[in-house]
């Protein structure tokens, strides 16, 4: 008995040593430079937004928050090599909601499971996506759109940068809940998508707004409403689809979140969800952010659980309801 009590006293110190070790390990946290994976390739909206957050953590946690892009697989190769690390915080992974929420609906086989191999740190960023018409459409207002598209079933023509993606699904939505049939044109990239609706070879789309707001400003395509349930402060002046009576297709925006390997300590996660709130927050991070037309979000790690919860279940439902072939 005796020995048993001294075995259970030992291992309740041990217990309570690696308990004190594990949080000092989070208080001491970034104690060397910490890596930022970016998916995809350098110059897009997600690597710009990583880059402007990673110059602020860098000063804030006084170590050196190094950006690195690993493109390829449609974002698995990037998410596979933050999977494969160490959970420890010094590696982490920004991603758009269209790795963790769609694409898992999709691809017939990954070689990971985003809900079970990513754990949430923080909601980055978020653009907002729009309706677009070309110019050559004639119409000045969404509920004109839909008269012309219910007049003529089949006939209206809509792009997308490819098939399952975002812009693909919220067009698909908006002409199911309008009871419409609109003829889906996909294209390899947005660029050449908005081209050809500016062109007026398409009569319309639905983009993010960054993309969109050259476009916009030069006046070659009209922009009828914002697909979110508030305005978009990059546009005061554009309503959403429900302020102007059009088909509800839920918050459509494209958020970005920074994500850790699976087994990262949730009190790990939350301080680093932390350090990026007071990034985000800075006024000059703020205004970087603005400029790309981006606007920032942050939050804590039980936030971003139940944003990515939701948006999983609804754009699952979205993909099952359109009956997209599953993708190699």
């Amino acid at each position: 008995m005796k020995k048993l009590m001294q075995w259970g006293a030992a291992l309740a110190l041990a217990v309570t040593c690696g308990a004190a070790q594990a949080g000092d390990a989070v208080a001491a946290y970034p104690q060397r430079p910490v890596r930022l994976i970016v998916p995809y390739g350098a110059g897009g909206a997600a690597d710009v937004l990583a880059r402007i957050m990673a110059e602020k953590l860098s000063a804030i946690w006084k170590q050196p928050v190094i950006v690195e892009n690993k493109p390829g697989g449609v974002g698995t190769i990037g998410i596979m090599a933050t999977v494969q690390a160490e959970p420890d915080g010094y590696t982490l992974v920004s991603v758009p909601v269209s790795d963790l929420a769609v694409n898992p609906h999709l691809y017939r086989k990954r070689p990971f499971d985003v809900r079970k191999d990513l754990a949430p740190v923080s909601q980055v960023g978020a653009v907002p996506n729009v309706l677009l018409v070309s110019n050559a459409l004639e119409v000045g207002d969404v509920q004109a759109l839909v008269a012309r598209a219910a007049a003529k079933p089949g006939y209206l023509t809509y792009s997308s940068p490819g098939v399952g993606s975002q812009a693909h699904i919220a067009a698909e939505m908006f002409a199911m809940r309008a009871g419409l049939s609109l003829q889906h044109i996909p294209y390899n990239s947005v660029p050449a998508a908005l081209t050809d609706v500016a062109g007026g070879q398409i009569d319309m789309m639905f983009a993010q707004l960054p993309a969109v707001l050259p476009f916009v400003k030069s006046g070659r395509v009209k922009v009828l409403a914002v697909a979110a349930d508030a305005r978009t402060p990059l546009l005061p002046d554009l309503p959403t689809l429900g302020e102007v009576g059009g088909p509800s297709i839920g918050d459509a925006i494209s958020w970005s979140a920074v994500m850790a390997p699976a087994g990262t300590p949730l009190a790990l996660r939350e301080k680093i969800a932390a350090g990026i709130a007071s990034a985000i927050q800075s006024p000059q991070v703020r205004e970087k952010l603005a400029a790309q037309g981006l606007i920032g979000l942050g939050g804590t790690p039980q936030q971003l659980e139940q944003a990515w919860r939701q948006d999983y279940e609804r754009y699952g439902a979205a993909v099952k309801a359109m009956h997209i072939q599953l993708l190699d």
